[in-house]
């Protein structure tokens, strides 16, 4: 009898800087998730959608005005309330859109340990599904 591995858990990256995105990414990918990195918020949106499994969701913040990452954010406490969230930005929290509680924030720049802590520390703070 063989067992079947379990699947790499789903990650959807969102930042409108391509480099970061890709960066992060990889990172993910190399840490054992499947990762997939969008740039727009269509990209995004679609990816969401088609990534019914999604374990964790790293986006950029928005800053006053924008609204696109919020409504992710927002999607996935409604839809996905077990997907654990890292929002990422070089402003600080104050200086940005709100975003949920249950998300960790990640300060720009960070190194691959801070990303991977932050990833950790916002699955640990998720209900199981």
């Amino acid at each position: 009898m063989t067992v079947k591995p379990f699947p790499p858990p789903t990650a959807l990256v969102f930042d409108r800087a391509h480099m970061v995105a890709e960066t992060i990414a990889m990172v993910l990918d190399d840490a054992g998730y499947r990762a997939h990195a969008a740039v727009t918020y269509r990209d995004a949106k679609r990816a969401f959608h088609d990534l019914p499994e999604l374990a964790l969701l790293v986006i950029h913040a928005d800053t006053p005005g924008e609204r696109r990452g919020s409504a992710l954010l927002q999607a996935a406490l409604r839809e996905r309330p077990a997907t654990a969230m890292v929002v990422v930005s070089s402003r600080l929290p104050e200086d940005l859109e709100p975003f949920p509680l249950s998300a960790v924030f990640l300060e720009k720049p960070f190194d691959r340990a801070q990303l991977l802590d932050a990833v950790e520390r916002a699955r640990a703070s998720r209900p199981r599904a």
